[in-house]
């Protein structure tokens, strides 16, 4: 091979090294632009994803709200190195001049989400999901300019929206549901506040004398029955509910012993009657008004559901609600409303029971389970199903008897069924006498929450305690990205 052929051939091969390296670079130099779109893109994605599942978060509070919490989480999740400040003050200054920059590359909004079709209409009176849509233009490209594109625009657009819930209400209409306006109770509410309550359960009860009995007591020393009904004006004067007697309520009077603590021994008038009533003759069978009365602590409970309820229907979710009861005639459970979007018939119903409506014992296991079978055969696919349960007391029924450990037993059962179900179990224990530690863990079991709602307080305190329980329950709403 001649010298100038050699020389010709390392010529070449310059040139194209010169040329593979000039594609090489340029290859390098798409890579690094590329990745660094799609990292920008990403970045955006995930963004947008979070605020949108924030702003559908806030959205029970309006959507004014709803937008606030989306900026705040585009804010909070830059996709260029941006410090985000701690404190309040400058979150809000940063907000402020991301809004400033961003007014023609962001849109925010509040929508209703039609699950069925995939789509959603703007400008709804109860909107149930929000829509954030963002882009950042005109970002720079590092080698991209040398192909003749120095800039690029990244977009992203998510919809978050509510999970529709299939709630199941179990509630605890137990004797001890009255406890709380009964004499009994002195020791951990004042005699004046139990004496108010009885009070009004008389006015609420149409203020009713009976022969010349008024409101207040009055003794009668005797010790004969017949004496005492003829003193009171009662000998004529038919009882007025389907069980008990006059005879039955001067004898409880006369023996009984918180009565007697509470000073009213032989004293006989509407305060000792009702509270005869309530303790002795509590279920719907026996005294049928006193679903209408303020009997404590399940009037405080009523009022909590309709909190509960009003909360739900501020937002058009697509829940559902069953109300279960314990117990019933037969001391299990029962199901009062099966899975429905008529949430006034819950209210109503719910209304409409008194301590002890159907049976005086608590089996908590039964309500439990008569939860877990309506989600099992009535609840939709697709919905967050869960499971409120509350009591007051302790398990204490099991298969027609009285057998606390082994109603105890039975209720962890019940919650390691709902567990292997998938439903969670958010537990509420009303006052001293619930049994706290077996309802937390219930919710542990079902990777649930349990809220407590302490004893020895007045019943406006445990009132106002049980609605912001129930307006924290309503909160926990599961959220989910549509798009």
């Amino acid at each position: 091979m001649s010298r100038s052929t050699r020389t010709s051939r390392r010529g070449m091969m310059v040139v194209y090294t010169g040329v593979m390296l000039v594609v090489l670079l340029a290859m390098i130099a798409f890579s690094v632009d590329l990745g660094y779109m799609y990292t920008l893109q990403s970045r955006l994605e995930r963004a947008v994803d979070s605020a949108a599942l924030a702003g559908a978060g806030a959205l029970v509070d309006g959507s004014a709200a709803a937008s606030d919490k989306a900026v705040e989480f585009l804010v909070r999740n830059p996709i260029d190195s941006t410090i985000v400040p701690n404190d309040s003050a400058g979150l809000a200054s940063q907000k402020a001049q991301f809004l400033a920059d961003h007014s023609d590359e962001l849109e925010i909004e509040s929508v209703l989400w039609d699950n069925a079709s995939g789509s959603y209409v703007s400008g709804a009176d109860q909107p149930n999901a929000v829509r954030v849509r963002m882009e950042y233009r005109d970002l720079p490209l590092f080698f991209g300019r040398v192909l003749g594109h120095s800039v690029f625009t990244v977009r992203a657009e998510a919809i978050a929206t509510y999970q529709p819930r299939d709630i199941v209400l179990v509630l605890d209409l137990s004797g001890s549901m009255n406890d709380d306006s009964e004499l009994r109770s002195i020791g951990k509410l004042s005699q004046a506040e139990i004496e108010d309550n009885l009070f009004q359960i008389w006015q609420e009860l149409g203020s009713p004398t009976y022969g010349n009995m008024g409101f207040t007591p009055v003794y009668v020393s005797s010790d004969d029955t017949n004496t005492i009904k003829q003193t009171l004006g009662l000998s004529s004067v038919p009882y007025p509910y389907p069980s008990g007697s006059w005879n039955d309520f001067i004898n409880y009077v006369k023996s009984d012993g918180d009565v007697n603590n509470a000073g009213y021994r032989k004293k006989y008038g509407m305060l000792t009657l009702i509270n005869y009533w309530l303790e002795r003759r509590p279920r719907a069978s026996q005294t049928p008004d006193l679903w209408m009365v303020s009997e404590q602590p399940i009037t405080a409970v009523k009022d909590a559901v309709d909190v509960f309820i009003d909360f739900i229907t501020m937002v058009d979710t697509d829940d559902r609600m069953a109300l279960a009861v314990y117990d019933a005639a037969d001391g299990e459970a029962q199901l009062e409303i099966s899975l429905t979007d008529n949430f006034g018939l819950v209210s109503y119903t719910s209304r409409h029971r008194q301590a002890a409506h159907y049976h005086n014992m608590t089996n908590i296991a039964a309500g439990l389970k008569e939860a877990r079978q309506e989600l099992l055969q009535n609840a939709r696919s697709g919905t967050f199903k869960m499971i409120v349960l509350l009591t007051d007391g302790n398990a204490n029924w099991y298969r027609g008897g009285y057998n606390p450990s082994a109603a105890r037993a039975e209720l962890i059962n019940e919650a390691n069924a709902a567990k292997d179900d998938g439903f969670p179990v958010l537990t509420i224990s009303l006052g001293a006498g619930a049994d706290t530690s077996v309802m937390q863990e219930v919710a542990d079991i079902t990777d649930g929450i349990h809220f407590n709602v302490p004893g020895g307080q007045s019943v406006d305190a445990y009132r106002a305690d049980l609605i912001e329980v129930f307006k924290q329950i309503a909160g926990h709403r599961p959220l989910k990205l549509v798009k």
